[in-house]
């Protein structure tokens, strides 16, 4: 039987199989329309509400606002992760295999150099610590303490951000 609802107080209850089957059922009491009961975050980007959402890699927040596809994952304990700081162009650090120029990302794996020209070129590689150095008023605060790592390891190699 398909279930339908009326109103808060009756649900009519249909037999599925017409025109063999023409039986149907009143149900009375009381009935609540299912809304959306989960935790809300305000989206970072736009300001609206995200809502709690099940994906193919498990739960995420994503923004309700039909013009901002902002999402963000929900940690093994449970918590909403930090927002992912944007993109910093670093048009000085030009790219090895083509004509771009790379721009320091925030990705699920940590920090990372990317191409601009992203997908048309796919290079990508980890930051050394002296060109986060180079660049340290350009990065979020957030970041700025990588910085200040040990530019060289005791045999004299440049030292990279790996997380």
């Amino acid at each position: 039987m398909d279930s339908y609802l009326i109103d808060p107080k009756r649900k009519l209850h249909v037999c599925g199989n017409n025109p063999t089957c023409d039986g149907y059922e009143i149900e009375e009491g009381e009935f609540r329309i299912k809304g959306y009961d989960g935790p809300i975050v305000e989206c970072e980007k736009c300001g609206s509400e995200m809502h709690l959402k099940m994906g193919r890699f498990g739960k995420y927040m994503a923004c309700t606002n039909d013009e901002c596809k902002n999402t963000r994952k929900i940690l093994r304990n449970g918590e909403v992760a930090p927002p992912k700081e944007d993109p910093v162009p670093l048009p000085e650090l030009p790219c090895e295999k083509s004509d771009a120029y790379f721009v320091l990302r925030d990705g699920a794996a940590g920090i990372f150099l990317a191409a601009n020209t992203f997908p048309k070129s796919r290079e990508t590689r980890a930051p050394l610590v002296e060109e986060l150095y180079r660049f340290r008023d350009r990065l979020p605060e957030k970041l700025r303490y990588l910085a200040d790592a040990p530019q060289q390891d005791p045999e004299g190699n440049k030292t990279v951000v790996r997380f």
